[in-house]
Parts: structure tokens; sequence; C-alpha cells
């Protein structure tokens, strides 16, 4: 499996381009549509995978859509209706009124399961930044969106988020994976559930 981070606009945000022999899957096009596309462009493109819907996360997503009209946008049941609502999805703050143009090809609830190969993605509901936040689980690797950062959490004091929540999402559903398993974040550095169980100064238990 091999692993493309892409940093992408408007503010630096982590998308994934996740590959194993001639399939792909794209975490969070947040931005910078060309370039991921031309990335993606080599491979059989399964899914396009949203943890959360701030705009910072699906700004490329209509231009996907249009590149690769056969990948399936998953995004969690509950947080359908933001992709279209440029308040919900936080992108009128950027002065820019997005909404996608596309539909949904998987609504996902907490433990689904996504086919890619020989494996099987499992869908984490991991809510406490936004109500429908997620992380994808592939063999040891962790997409974890805005919910874990190295040494840090994601925000709670946007629009559906919930400190304590987010706090109880990360302790009983991340924490409980083997400590090697990897974190590839939304923004900033990957990690590790190890790393984050000794260090990060928001989840001592």
């Amino acid at each position: 499996m091999n692993i493309l981070t892409l940093q992408v606009a408007p503010i630096g945000t982590n998308c994934y381009i996740v590959s194993q022999n001639n399939e792909a899957f794209v975490v969070d096009p947040g931005g910078d549509s060309d370039n991921i596309i031309s990335k993606a462009g080599n491979f059989d493109l399964k899914y396009i995978l949203i943890t959360h819907t701030h705009y910072d996360h699906i700004g490329a997503l209509n231009d996907l859509v249009k590149a690769f009209p056969d990948a399936k946008v998953a995004v969690h049941e509950s947080e359908k209706d933001a992709l279209y609502d440029p308040v919900k999805n936080l992108s009128c703050g950027f002065g820019i009124n997005f909404s996608f143009s596309g539909k949904v090809g998987i609504s996902l609830n907490d433990g689904d399961t996504l086919d890619f190969g020989s494996s099987h993605i499992e869908v984490i509901h991991t809510p406490g930044h936004t109500v429908g936040g997620v992380c994808y689980l592939l063999n040891d690797t962790l997409f974890a969106g805005d919910t874990l950062f190295k040494t840090g959490i994601g925000r709670s004091d946007l629009p559906g988020g919930d400190h304590d929540v987010l706090i109880r999402s990360i302790q009983e559903k991340l924490f409980v994976m083997p400590g090697k398993t990897k974190v590839y974040p939304g923004h900033m550095d990957p990690t590790t559930i190890a790393w984050e169980k000794q260090r990060n100064p928001y989840l001592k238990i």
C-alpha cells in the first residue's frame, strides 16, 4: 500500500491518495483539484472518502467527481446535507459558497466496511469535531481527519462540535487500537496511537 500526502489549499489540509496495485481512494479532497486529479489519474479510483464536511476537506469534490465519475463519494449519514449547504460546510466563511453538485454514493454509519483490494476499510464514527465526523481504518493505518492530531485534537468550538464528546470518541474508539497504529491526520504530521496515548496533553488517561 502506498500513501501519498498532498497539502492542499486553502489552509494546508492533508489530502491522501491511497493506492494498492491499480486501485486507489482519496481522503478529504480539500482543494487544488488539478494536483489531486493528476496524481490519482493513474489509478482506478474507487472511493472519495470524506472524514467531515468542513470546506477545507471538500473543496475539490466537484472537480474530482467530474474527473472520476465512477468513484463513489462516501460521507457519514448525518452530514450529507452539509455538502450542499455553504453555511453548514463553512465555505461561506472562506468567501466561497460551496455546494456539492453530485450525489453521495455511500451513506456511512459506524462499523460499516468498504472493500478495497483484499482488505476492508472500516468506518469509525468519531463525533466531537463535527456531528458526523468519521475516521477510516485500513489494516494498521488510520485516516483521522480532524479528530486527532499529533499532540493535538480537533476544534470543538464550531457548529456541531462538543469537546467532551470528542475526548470520549478518541478514548473509547481510537485509543483501544494497537499502539503501532499509524495515524494520518487532517492537518500536520503523521503520528501513532502509542505516541498520542503517552504524549498528547489533551488526552491524559
